[in-house]
């Protein structure tokens, strides 16, 4: 698949995975919207896609509002007439015992994580089925196939992505679009700053960049691969988890139990 003039969505382009992703896509010759909450940040990602991409913009969005989501592709379809690839990408994490996270901060973080994906793909669908053809790509996590300690809100909204992402490949492609969806392990960026140091701390070894996601989300959408786990270590450990559950819940439950037990001394 060449991206050349492909019109690509891509959401939380202000930082991180985003980011370096919507610039990829654009060196590439697409015609990249990124959309973020920063309009401060959005506007450095704009100069940086326009040296590739004239036709590339911003638009300052919250995907877990609906209205501002209806308005943003409406916006992008009445300009560029289509929207061949989204990329739902913005997301929010969290670090933290499940009984001290304020409710308000846990429906936040589905809001944009799980509900914010599922609203601009309703609202980009239409369109795609309409003209027989376009790409879905989910940014998750290997959080939304693994449950980790203090990672319980963060850990549904990625479960939910991934059987929205599941269930609409089934739907989907024999329609004429694609859906792919991506779980990396831990990624150095903004995203993770204010809890990337607590327990428990991920091994270097499963940490992974923003260039090589945003690598493996291109090689997805032009292969047309439904999904892919990073690094392939964690690939592996997810696989151990699918065909030996038992074995693998007893050996993580030991582990994480440790930390456990050390806070609460």
């Amino acid at each position: 698949m060449t991206l050349q003039n492909q019109v690509v969505l891509v959401t939380g382009a202000s930082s991180g995975i985003g980011r370096c992703l919507a610039i990829d896509l654009a060196s590439r010759g697409a015609i990249v919207v990124g959309c973020g909450r920063s309009a401060e940040r959005l506007q450095a990602t704009e100069v940086a896609l326009r040296r590739s991409s004239p036709s590339s913009t911003i638009i300052r969005c919250d995907v877990g509002k609906l209205d501002e989501v209806r308005e943003m592709v409406s916006g992008v379809l009445a300009k560029f007439g289509k929207i061949d690839i989204l990329i739902n990408n913005a997301g929010i994490g969290m670090r933290k015992p499940f009984v001290d996270t304020p409710i308000e901060a846990i429906e936040e973080l589905v809001r944009t994580n799980y509900l914010g994906a599922l609203y601009c793909t309703h609202e980009a669908l239409p369109s795609m089925i309409a003209r027989g053809s376009g790409h879905i790509v989910n940014i998750s996590s290997v959080a939304g196939k693994i449950g980790t300690l203090n990672l319980a809100g963060y850990s549904a909204s990625k479960f939910a992505m991934n059987g929205l992402s599941e269930s609409l490949y089934y739907e989907l492609t024999p329609l004429g679009i694609n859906v792919s969806v991506m779980c990396p392990g831990p990624v150095p960026t903004d995203f993770d700053k204010p809890f990337g140091d607590t327990p428990p701390k991920s091994p270097a070894s499963l940490v992974v960049t923003p260039e090589s996601v945003s690598t493996a989300v291109i090689e997805a959408i032009e292969s047309k691969r439904f999904e892919v786990v990073l690094p392939r270590r964690l690939a592996l450990i997810c696989w151990v988890k699918a065909v030996g559950p038992n074995l693998f819940r007893a050996v993580a439950h030991r582990s994480f139990r440790r930390i456990v037990e050390r806070k609460k001394t």
